[in-house]
């Protein structure tokens, strides 16, 4: 049986450096539109190293379009391996879903392998691949606009996005929208030891911010005011300040006060308001 400090610990470490502790007591999105009436599909698209299934929930509007639908593909932060339940299958993740295929557009939900506080950048990023490679192979005939696909990241699932300018991604992301992110590895978390100087450097935002600008890449950042994590804020923005001193296309918005994983801990006009605007930036901007 595991000892009350180490289940205090786990705790802590997850809302620190995990996101929101979704898998734990299951907060919903808070959005009025989360009983709104959409399809859900899963799909197996491959199979993960240790041979488990890659699977997505394929979120779309109900009755038929006459015009093919944007794609908002959904990213979740580190988890840690002793939390067995998947992101996928987590209240918010799924309300994500059911928002975003009620505005219109289609929403993808996977699992990732980034993993917390040790970070498995590539192992995450082949089944980033997978799912992109089943997009670009797939899409067009489920009815997905594949040449209008947006990617929402939340907490450390900002760590991919450097990645998702290489060239060698099956399918390009034409925006990016990140809720409280980290967009490098937070100095002094229990990250930084366990990841060597070449992998923070690749997962290090602020490094990019010229091929971001180069490449009018439109990021929205929504950052949490009052957020807990020691250093984290401070590393936002020094990334945005990064990236606007290089002209790049970037929006914040800040709510001040509201905690890390606010889409699902606080219940407020604000909160809403920033839902709305990430999904209208993904989908119609």
């Amino acid at each position: 049986m595991m000892k009350m400090g180490s289940v205090a610990f786990l705790f802590l470490l997850l809302i620190a450096f995990s996101g929101p502790l979704q898998a734990q007591d299951n907060p919903p999105l808070r959005h009025p539109l989360v009983s709104a009436d959409v399809m859900k599909e899963e799909v197996t698209i491959g199979q993960r190293t240790d041979g488990s299934p890659v699977k997505i929930t394929l979120s779309t509007p109900k009755g038929e379009s006459k015009d093919k639908l944007p794609v908002v593909l959904l990213m979740h932060g580190g988890i840690p391996a002793e939390i067995k339940a998947p992101a996928s299958i987590w209240q918010v993740n799924r309300d994500w879903g059911t928002v975003i295929a009620a505005s219109g557009a289609a929403a993808i939900m996977y699992d990732h392998s980034l993993g917390s506080p040790k970070r498995e950048l590539d192992l995450a990023l082949g089944q980033l691949d997978q799912v992109l490679g089943w997009l670009s192979a797939e899409g067009e005939g489920k009815g997905l606009d594949t040449k209008r696909v947006s990617v929402i990241t939340f907490s450390a699932g900002g760590l991919l996005v450097p990645s998702l300018l290489d060239s060698k991604r099956p399918l390009a992301v034409g925006r990016v929208v990140m809720f409280y992110p980290s967009t490098g590895v937070v100095p002094g978390s229990p990250s930084e030891p366990l990841t060597s100087a070449e992998l923070a450097a690749r997962m290090n935002l602020k490094r990019v911010a010229g091929l971001i600008a180069e490449r009018k890449l439109p990021l929205l950042f929504l950052r949490a005011g009052g957020g807990h994590i020691k250093g984290l804020n401070a590393l936002q923005d020094d990334t945005i300040a990064a990236l606007l001193a290089a002209d790049a296309v970037v929006e914040v918005v800040n709510l001040p006060g509201a905690p890390h994983g606010f889409d699902s801990r606080l219940d407020s006009a604000a909160v809403t308001s920033a839902i709305d605007r990430a999904i209208n930036f993904s989908i119609r901007d």
